[in-house]
């Protein structure tokens, strides 16, 4: 077992939990200069709560929980989910009463209480709600994310480039947007091949979308992030070789030559086909902008064999063989491709080690070894026993 971190100990200590009570680490991830924390604790009737321990620095409007520091400059938080400081709205939409009158009030009326299906403390929240007219995804995001985000999807649309349009929004970080159409491109699994051809030309059509914000990257300061962690975990010859790595690695994956309009998080699960396997959607484009196209070509690899190692079955197998096919389309060495690559890698297996996954996470860093190699992808570790088509 891992000793316990920091961040455990502050939460033990500020909220006087007995050594003899299980803390359970859920979710750690940088955010701004230090990292959010989540931490599952039951208490002694059995219920089980989750508690956030932010050392980001960032200011809020309100805390909602622990602080230390000043307004002006804090140093630690620790709030109870789902009072999020960074999201205002996210308390508010958490509940099934409070998302039935929201949802009513822009004429939705809600079936199902809300599912949440992806959270990042202090980033973004995401849930599904059954109406009586079809699913509806409500986001939870920062408020001054708000007004860019509205008029990026806007931008897209115009673009034809099928992006599901945002039906209503808040001030306070919220949107509210309808299901997707087509089916989801993990649920049809088509031939890799015929997939990746979809991206190309969707890819080729986003490069000419008007947008002239910066996209989301800051993989140098992310790969200095995620190997300092991990080297600390692994042993000494493994982590000498992790920091020679990642000294290699930082300086040439700040610079993708030129920008052109990306995706900024691209993978399968975004994206969506029709009947005919064309591409039918695209969502969670919050991240899209001017950047590196080889930026969207290393995220798509680096989540396809993610994916692979965390799915054994023909899903993963799948996702494996999509992973390879476009490494061997994409991969171009005057773009670094696959040190970006590597860098997601690294942070996939910095988030299996949270988990106490062990064998996951070695599985990606020989995985990233092996691209910084110019080897092929292994398939030891992420297809063991299982013929991938």
């Amino acid at each position: 077992m891992l000793a316990p971190l920091p961040d455990e100990m502050l939460l033990r200590e500020a909220l006087e939990i007995p050594d003899a009570v299980p803390v359970a680490l859920r979710t750690r991830e940088p955010l701004g200069a230090g990292t959010v924390t989540g931490f599952e604790v039951v208490g002694a009737d059995g219920h089980a709560v989750t508690y956030f321990v932010d050392t980001s620095g960032r200011r809020v409007a309100q805390e909602t929980g622990l602080a230390t520091g000043t307004p002006e400059a804090p140093e630690e938080r620790i709030w109870l989910h789902p009072q999020d400081p960074h999201l205002p709205a996210l308390a508010a939409v958490a509940f099934g009463d409070a998302a039935r009158t929201l949802l009513h009030r822009i004429g939705r009326e809600v079936v199902d209480p809300p599912d949440l299906v992806a959270y990042r403390p202090g980033r973004r929240a995401v849930f599904r709600v059954v109406c009586d007219d079809g699913i509806r995804w409500v986001k939870v995001i920062r408020p001054e994310r708000v007004e860019r985000i509205v008029g990026l999807h806007a931008r897209l649309a115009d673009a034809a480039l099928h992006v599901p349009q945002i039906e209503a929004w808040a001030d306070a970080g919220l949107l509210v947007l309808p299901q997707a159409p087509g089916r989801a491109a993990v649920d049809v699994t088509p031939p890799a091949s015929a997939l990746l051809d979809e991206v190309d030309r969707w890819r080729a059509i986003m490069a000419g979308a008007p947008l002239e914000n910066r996209a989301r990257s800051e993989l140098p300061e992310r790969a200095e992030w995620y190997t300092s962690r991990l080297a600390a975990r692994l042993a000494p010859g493994a982590a000498e070789r992790l920091r020679a790595d990642a000294a290699r690695v930082r300086p040439v994956v700040g610079d993708g030559g030129e920008r052109t309009v990306i995706h900024g998080d691209l993978h399968f699960g975004q994206l969506f086909l029709d009947d005919a396997g064309r591409m039918s959607g695209v969502i969670d484009v919050d991240t899209a902008g001017r950047g590196a196209a080889a930026d969207d070509s290393a995220a798509f690899i680096s989540h396809a064999l993610a994916s692979a190692a965390l799915d054994p079955g023909a899903r993963g197998g799948w996702a494996y063989a999509v992973g390879v096919a476009a490494l061997e389309r994409w991969d171009d060495p005057t773009a670094h491709v696959r040190e970006r690559v590597a860098v997601h890698l690294w942070g996939h297996a910095l988030g299996a080690d949270d988990l106490d996954d062990v064998a996951r996470r070695d599985v990606l860093l020989t995985t990233a070894d092996a691209l910084l190699a110019d080897e092929d992808v292994p398939k030891d570790g992420l297809m063991d026993g299982f013929d991938t088509p």
